[in-house]
Order: C-alpha cells, then sequence, then structure tokens
C-alpha cells in the first residue's frame, strides 16, 4: 500500500475514534446530574452553557403522570424530554417552562435534561409534580402547540396596560401506559367534564428581587398551594387581564374533572410570570417605568391636593378654576388620546395648556353670573367622576355586563351626574366636601408615584376604559398590598381632617362670596359716588341685603 494510502486510512481511523469518544461524552461525561423527590421543589444554580440530568426517583406507584417544570426570572432554558435530540416535539425553551411525561406501568423513575444557552449563571427553580390517575393531564389535549402534552401557560401578549394568557386543553386522567388508547380530545364528554379556572397571585409594586420571584412562584406550584395563595380572576382557555408594569404577577390554571357524586379531581398548569416590563433591553425597562414629567405632575398634585383639602371653599375662585382646569384637562387627553397618534408626552402637555384654558372660562362663568350652584355642579361632577371611578375599581368593575361600551357608559355618567345632584341643595356642602375628598386623592396620587401604590389606577383605569377599545375586554385586577391599606386610610383621614377644618372655618360666614361683576360694579359706582363734581345724594345705589361691605372683604381671595 503507497504512503499516500496509509496516510487516508490513518485519518479515517483517528475520526472514527473521535466521534466515538465524542459521543460517549456527550452521553455519560457532558451531563451533570440531579436529583429530585416528587412535588418537593429545589433551587438550582446553572453554569453557563451547563447541560444537566435531573432524575426523579421513589415515584409512587398511584401516580399516572408527571409534570417537570423549570422556573428563571430573566434568562431562557431549554427543557427537553431527549437528551439527544431537542427538536420542538420534544422540548420547550423560555422561562417558565414544563413538559409531561406519561408514566408506564411499574416505572419508577424519569430523567429529564436541562439546558442553558447563555453565557450566565442561571439561577432556577425546578420541581416535580406528580398526579394520580384520578386526576386529568393539564394540556393533554394539545392542538396548537409543538409539545405533544402541553402544560405550559403562554404570555401570548403584554403591553402596559394589559396581558393575554392562553393555554391548551387537558384532558381526563387514564392509566398508566401501555393501554389501548387514551380518552378521545375531540369527545364532547370530555370537553364538558373539565372546567378551567385561572389564578394570580402578586408580588409587591416594583420588587424586581429574584428571591421575591421565586417565593411568589412556590406559592403557585401545586393545587393545593394555588388554592391557598392565589386569586381567582375568571375561566376559560384564554384570559385578558389588566398589567401594572414593574409589578410582577404570577398566573396558573387550575383543571378541574367533574365526576358527578364522585369527589371532583384537579391538576394545575405550570405557572407563567410577567411584570409587563423588560429586564433584557432599554426599551421598556423595568428599571425606569416612570418618567420625570410624571414626578412632576404627581408632585404639584400633592401640593394643589392639600390646598384643596384645607383652604378650597375658602379661595372659591381658585377652587373654580382648578376644578374647571380638571374637567377640561380629562376631556382633552380623551379627545387627543382617540383622535390623534402623537406621543403621551405631548398629548399631558396639550391637555394641561387647554385644562388652563377651560379652568380660566370656567372662573369667567362665575365673574360674570355669579350663579353658585351651577358653578359647584362642575365641582360636583368631578367628586361623582372619582366615586364612580372607585366603585369601578373594587371587583364590581370585572363583572362581564360592562365588556358593553353602552352599559358601562350610561351606568358611569349616571354616577358622574347622581352625587351632585343630591348634594347640590346644600352648594356649600357639596363644594367643601368635593374639595376635600378630591384634594386628598391629589395628595394620595402624589405619594403613590413614590410608593408605587395601586390608587392611582382608580384614576387611570377610568380614563384607559374611555380612551382604549380593547380594554372593556379587559378583567380589572389590581393588588392591594400593605402601602394601598395604609393610603387609603391617610386618605380617609385626610378627608375627614380636611372637612372639619374647612366646616368649623366656615361657620357664621355667608355661603358663598358675592358675583364678583356685580361687586365691580357696586364699586364702581360707590367710587363715583365719591366724585367730588358729583351730588351727594341721588343716584345713590342700593345696599345688598344679603352682605354688608366687610363681610364681602372676608372673601377676598389670592388667585
Amino acid at each position: 500500500m503507497s504512503v499516500f494510502g496509509h496516510m487516508v486510512w490513518s485519518s479515517l481511523v483517528i475520526l472514527v475514534i473521535c466521534l466515538a469518544f465524542t459521543g460517549y461524552t456527550r452521553g455519560n461525561i457532558g451531563y451533570n446530574s440531579t436529583t429530585l423527590l416528587s412535588n418537593i421543589p429545589r433551587q438550582l444554580n446553572i453554569a453557563p452553557y451547563e447541560s444537566l440530568e435531573v432524575h426523579l426517583i421513589n415515584i409512587s406507584a398511584e401516580s399516572a403522570y408527571a409534570i417537570f417544570q423549570t422556573h428563571t426570572q430573566k434568562h431562557n432554558l431549554t427543557v427537553s424530554l431527549d437528551g439527544e435530540h431537542h427538536s420542538i416535539s420534544e422540548a420547550v425553551n423560555g422561562t417558565n417552562n414544563g413538559v409531561v411525561t406519561l408514566l408506564k406501568i411499574n416505572q419508577t423513575n424519569v430523567t429529564w435534561y436541562l439546558f442553558s444557552n447563555v453565557n450566565d449563571t442561571v439561577n432556577a427553580l425546578v420541581i416535580a409534580v406528580t398526579y394520580s390517575v384520578e386526576d386529568p393531564v393539564a394540556g393533554g389535549c394539545n392542538l396548537e402547540f409543538p409539545l405533544e402534552n402541553d402544560p405550559n401557560l403562554l404570555i401570548v401578549s403584554y403591553n402596559h396596560y394589559k396581558a393575554v394568557v392562553d393555554h391548551q386543553l387537558a384532558n381526563i386522567g387514564f392509566e398508566r401506559e401501555p393501554i389501548l388508547q387514551p380518552p378521545i380530545c375531540e369527545d364532547q364528554s370530555v370537553k364538558k367534564a373539565l372546567s378551567y379556572d385561572t389564578y394570580q397571585y402578586f408580588l409587591l409594586e416594583r420588587d424586581l428581587r429574584e428571591a421575591s420571584y421565586f417565593s411568589a412562584i412556590e406559592k403557585m406550584l401545586t393545587v393545593e398551594s394555588i388554592l391557598k395563595y392565589g386569586s381567582k380572576i375568571g375561566g376559560g382557555l384564554s384570559l385578558t387581564t389588566s398589567v401594572k408594569p414593574g409589578q410582577g404577577v404570577v398566573y396558573n390554571v387550575l383543571v378541574t374533572e367533574n365526576k358527578g357524586n364522585i369527589s371532583n379531581t384537579m391538576a394545575a398548569y405550570v405557572p407563567t410570570v410577567t411584570y409587563a416590563c423588560s429586564f433584557n433591553s432599554d426599551v421598556d425597562s423595568c428599571y425606569a417605568i416612570n418618567d420625570t414629567l410624571t414626578y412632576v405632575l404627581c408632585t404639584l398634585s400633592g401640593v394643589v391636593g392639600l390646598f384643596l383639602c384645607f383652604f378650597g371653599h375658602r379661595f372659591f375662585k381658585t377652587e373654580l378654576f382648578i376644578f374647571g382646569f380638571l374637567v377640561f384637562l380629562l376631556i382633552f387627553y380623551i379627545i387627543f388620546t382617540v383622535g390623534t397618534d402623537l406621543s403621551s408626552t405631548v398629548r399631558i402637555i396639550l391637555s394641561v395648556l387647554f385644562g388652563w384654558i377651560g379652568g380660566s372660562l370656567w372662573l369667567l362663568f362665575w365673574w360674570c353670573c355669579g350663579i353658585a350652584e351651577l358653578s359647584v355642579l362642575l365641582v360636583g361632577m368631578v367628586l361623582g367622576y372619582l366615586v364612580t371611578s372607585v366603585i369601578f375599581f373594587t371587583p364590581l368593575g370585572s363583572l362581564s355586563v360592562w365588556s358593553s361600551n353602552f352599559n358601562y357608559g350610561m351606568t358611569f355618567a349616571s354616577g358622574v351626574l347622581l352625587v351632585p345632584v343630591l348634594l347640590l341643595y346644600w352648594a356649600q356642602k357639596l363644594s367643601i366636601i368635593s374639595c376635600t375628598v378630591v384634594g386628598s386623592y391629589g395628595f394620595v396620587i402624589a405619594i403613590s408615584s413614590y410608593a408605587h401604590s395601586s390608587l392611582t389606577y382608580i384614576i387611570i383605569n377610568s380614563i384607559r376604559r374611555e380612551t382604549l377599545d380593547d380594554f372593556r375586554n379587559v378583567v380589572l385586577s389590581t393588588s392591594f398590598h400593605a402601602s394601598d391599606i395604609i393610603l387609603s386610610v391617610v386618605w380617609i383621614l385626610l378627608t375627614i381632617l380636611g372637612a372639619a377644618f374647612q366646616f368649623y372655618r366656615e361657620r357664621g360666614n355667608h355661603r358663598f362670596p358675592p358675583c364678583p361683576r356685580s361687586e365691580w360694579k357696586r364699586r364702581r359706582e360707590m367710587g363715583e359716588l365719591l366724585d367730588e363734581r358729583r351730588p351727594l345724594l341721588g343716584n345713590r345705589p342700593k345696599a345688598r341685603s344679603y352682605m354688608n361691605s366687610d363681610q364681602a372683604e372676608n372673601y377676598d381671595e389670592i388667585t
């Protein structure tokens, strides 16, 4: 054999040895290994580009299938049923993953494969949850997703105000393999036997810590923990729910198999989490939720709110300007949002400008007419808007009847008008109550912007319902933590203190100051009377019967 032939054969032999060694290494040495017990979560530190074998051992003979789950806060991991092939029918990639393994007769161990594709250490929470033959199979009737049995919840889409959560159909429970045939998913009896309920669990506002993330996930992994810690928000295969950027929400679905007279059984899907923002992008970053303009406006709201709460009715002209400003600000913000494609900052600036003009026009109306009841009517409507928004902020606002624009619009408008109509007979009391309730809420908004409370969304949700057409199908779900409770108490106390102070200060005074235009005319005529060129008597104006000049001076204001 020639020298060239020897070289060729030697190269082939070396290549075969290398390939064989590589395959042996991949199958036996390339994987690290860890062990799990059923229904017990465990946290792992996965090295960059690490491959890991996860073994579930000592499986009970009563178990029919197992769901293996991995959860990370920021980085994607790949979970596979097969260590050699990562096809989409055998593997899933993401931050909240799960795969179903149907157990065979006498099987006591299961192995799954976990892969990291990032150049960073990834902290992950893993768990294997087992279910019996009586329990429904979460995702066992998958018709859309790649896996044959897909128990994963997907955040199909999200933005700054809503998230769409989707999942696949389940199947009723069945015996371990081999069996003749699993229940047919298209069978109507199978579909009718299963019902779905979506649960959620809130993290604290702006709590982006990984430890808090894992703690929240652990509360939504099993049927028992979901029923204990979760809040039911709806049912069906797809749910659109409201979100708050920067606040984590854990979602999970419980599927119930209705067995008539026999006790119903339940199974949990794989939970998923959204913060309605991004950890890995500068766009919609979780670390920069509010901009400078937001903080400036909220701070001004606090200053003006305190003024209204304790001195609003005393400085009546200033009160009218502020409430006129708020009404026209809201009206034009809705118009600019619905009718233009302007950026949020431009819409706010233009709305503030038109609000200023509107407040000035409403003040001019009072200056010319001086009709207290009509002027206070607008003030009362702002109170009605806030009270109605509070009612729709409660669970009553999530009723399906409000998905109709007509039902919502007529009910909301009735609420806005009902409050001033009921109190307009006592116009002074309506003015003081409106100042204290709206003013104290303005102060609470300022604190809320720094404390990250949910009370700001009392008004934000109403504005979104009026400007965003798809918001009518959103299930309103808002957290109510310690900071929200504290600010609610502060709101109530400020309202009581402000009302008591203003009612005490206004005791013995006339309900409203005189009409500015009439007073201006009176003073001008009095000035003409004191002119040396005019007779001391004659053409003397009649003094106002309900208020003398000393009392009128008590209502001189700084506007």
